[in-house]
C-alpha cells in the first residue's frame, strides 16, 4: 500500500466514530431499513358477495395521488354504528382492548396509522387522519371520517378507511366496498387492486354506504374472528401482524400506481470495499385540514344506522 493511501485510510479512521459503520446513512431511511417482522395472518374468505361484483376501477391515478387512511368508527363510539366487538369479546367475554370502545375501532386505528406509516416509508404520498373525538352525533360535523375524506377527494385525492367485518355470520369476509363518486366509472385502479387482493362487494352494497357516497372507498380487513383476531390480540404476535396487513394494502397500492420498484422499496445499505477496515368527549372545532396525524370513522346515516352497528360496517 502506497504511504499517501495509507495516510487518507489512517485520517478517516481516526475521525469516524467508533461502533459506527463507515459509510454515513444521514440520508438512508430509519432503522429497519425496509425490514420489519411479519407474521402469517389469515383474513379468512373473502367477502361471499364478490361474485356479485358490478363495478370495474379503471380510473388511473398519478404516482404522487395523495391518499388519505382513516379508521372507521373512530367518531361514533358508544352511538349507533359503532363497530363490532369481535368473537373475543362479544362471544367468549374477553375484556376489550380499550374501555369505552369497540375492539373494531381500536384495530382500524392501528392498522390505518401503519398502513400510513409504511406507506411513507415506501413512497407513497399518504397520511393518517384521527379526529381525536370518539363520539360526534352529526355525521357531516367537519372533524368527522366521512367530512374530512369528501373534502380530500374533492381536492383530487384518494380516501380508504379501513374496517374489519363482524365474526360469524353476522360479517360477510375481507373485500372492498368501492366509493360511489361521480357516477359509474369513477371507481380507482386502487379500489381494483385491493379487491383482487381482498375481495369486494357490489359498488350498491346496502344502498351506498355513509362513507362510499361520500367518495371514501371502505375495506374490509376481514372478520374480527379466529386466527386474524387471535394475532392481533396476542402481544407477542401483535406488532407483526400489523405489519403484515398493512404491507399487504401498501404493495397493493403501490402495484396499482404503478409505482417503480426504485421508488417503492427503500435501498439496501451499501457495501464496504474489501479492503476497507470498519471501527467498531367533542370539543371545538378544528381547522378543517386533510393534512392531520390520526384518523375515524362515522356516524351511520339514519336509514342504515342500526344495519352498520350489527355488522360492524
Amino acid at each position: 500500500m502506497r504511504p499517501r493511501t495509507s495516510l487518507v485510510i489512517a485520517l478517516l479512521l481516526s475521525v469516524m466514530p467508533m461502533g459506527k459503520p463507515f459509510f454515513a446513512q444521514e440520508n438512508l431511511p430509519a432503522a429497519p431499513y425496509g425490514h420489519f417482522q411479519k407474521v402469517a395472518v389469515d383474513t379468512g374468505e373473502h367477502s361471499r358477495l364478490t361474485v356479485k361484483k358490478n363495478w370495474d376501477g379503471r380510473r388511473q391515478l398519478g404516482h404522487g395521488v395523495s391518499i388519505l387512511v382513516l379508521a372507521g368508527h373512530a367518531d361514533s363510539q358508544k352511538i349507533s354504528g359503532a363497530g363490532t366487538n369481535g368473537f373475543a369479546v362479544a362471544v367468549m367475554g374477553e375484556p376489550p382492548m380499550e374501555k369505552g370502545m369497540t375492539d373494531e375501532a381500536f384495530w382500524n386505528l392501528a392498522t390505518a396509522k401503519r398502513i400510513a406509516e409504511l406507506g411513507r416509508q415506501r413512497g407513497l404520498n399518504i397520511e393518517f387522519y384521527d379526529p381525536g373525538v370518539r363520539t360526534i352525533y352529526n355525521g357531516d360535523d367537519p372533524r368527522t371520517n366521512w367530512s374530512v375524506g369528501k373534502r380530500h377527494v374533492e381536492k383530487g385525492g384518494y380516501a380508504l378507511e379501513i374496517h374489519y367485518d363482524a365474526y360469524g355470520h353476522h360479517g360477510y369476509g375481507s373485500g372492498v366496498i368501492p366509493r360511489f363518486y361521480g357516477g359509474y366509472g369513477e371507481q380507482t385502479v386502487i379500489d381494483e387492486h385491493l379487491a383482487k387482493e381482498f375481495g369486494s362487494f357490489p359498488r350498491d352494497f346496502r344502498g351506498v354506504l355513509g362513507a362510499p357516497k361520500r367518495g371514501i372507498t371502505m375495506l374490509e380487513v376481514g372478520k374480527l374472528e379466529g386466527d386474524l383476531e387471535n394475532k392481533l390480540r396476542n402481544p407477542q404476535t401483535r406488532d407483526g401482524a400489523l405489519n403484515t396487513i398493512a404491507d399487504r394494502v401498501v404493495r397493493t397500492m403501490a402495484q396499482a400506481l404503478g409505482l417503480p420498484p426504485r421508488f417503492f422499496q427503500v435501498p439496501p445499505l451499501p457495501s464496504l470495499p474489501p479492503s476497507t477496515t470498519i471501527a467498531n368527549e367533542e370539543g371545538p372545532l378544528p381547522p378543517p385540514t386533510v393534512n392531520m396525524e390520526t384518523p375515524a370513522a362515522h356516524q351511520p346515516d339514519s336509514a342504515q344506522g342500526a344495519m352498520e352497528a350489527t355488522t360492524g360496517l
